[in-house]
């Protein structure tokens, strides 16, 4: 039987074996282009070099909502890899805040951030101009891009609900897909038909089209 190292939980050589390494968390929903995960990513290597870090894990949720925790593997994974003492990293870089979470309840996104501050792991924050050392004035300013991002979802909530009000008195359809027999049929801004819709196919604002065929519809003279 070969001879085993065992390192305790929380001894000085098990943290000496994750020092300078981190996770980076990276998250996109679908409103900007500018947080695809590509971008996040660049920014998060940039910051690493910088600050002479390693990244050595990635934890990943796109197309996630960022309003709760749940239904997030990414950020679920990450914190319980933290708690668990799985963790190989001392460091978990996020491109900003509101990538965190915009959760509605700012001291829920703080929860998250003690719970990795408790097991030794400091969250950084990489495009965000001040730095998260636990200063005053950082504390000041995590707590205003907190409450900056999760007022910014309850904005936009309120704007995409008064935008389909509207698209649906024009008559058009937005949201589940069209139920069976029926087609979709995109417009442009004058409402001339343009082209049908395959599934897969997205658009805000899609007139249904009845019948069967499959051919595209002509355009008027």
């Amino acid at each position: 039987m070969g001879n085993w190292l065992v390192v305790p939980k929380g001894s000085s050589l098990a943290r000496r074996t994750r020092a300078r390494h981190a996770a980076q968390y990276v998250r996109m929903s679908r409103e900007l282009q500018r947080y695809s995960i590509a971008n996040q990513m660049a920014a998060i290597a940039a910051y690493a070099e910088t600050n002479a870090l390693t990244i050595v894990r990635t934890y990943r949720d796109e197309g996630r909502s960022g309003l709760r925790i749940k239904g997030r593997p990414g950020l679920i994974e990450l914190i319980e890899d933290v708690q668990s003492g799985r963790a190989d990293f001392d460091h978990i870089l996020v491109y900003d805040v509101s990538r965190w979470g915009r959760f509605q309840d700012v001291d829920e996104s703080a929860y998250y951030e003690f719970l990795c501050k408790r097991s030794g792991v400091q969250v950084e924050y990489c495009a965000e101009i001040f730095k998260n050392d636990g200063t005053f004035v950082s504390g000041i300013a995590k707590s205003l891009k907190r409450g900056m991002a999760a007022q910014w979802s309850r904005e936009l909530s309120v704007k995409v609900h008064a935008g389909h009000c509207r698209v649906a008195s024009l008559g058009y359809r937005v949201g589940a897909p069209v139920g069976y027999g029926l087609r979709r049929l995109m417009v442009d801004e004058s409402e001339h038909p343009k082209a049908l819709l395959a599934k897969g196919n997205s658009r805000l604002c899609n007139r249904i089209a009845f019948g069967c065929s499959t051919a595209p519809p002509k355009r008027p003279p």
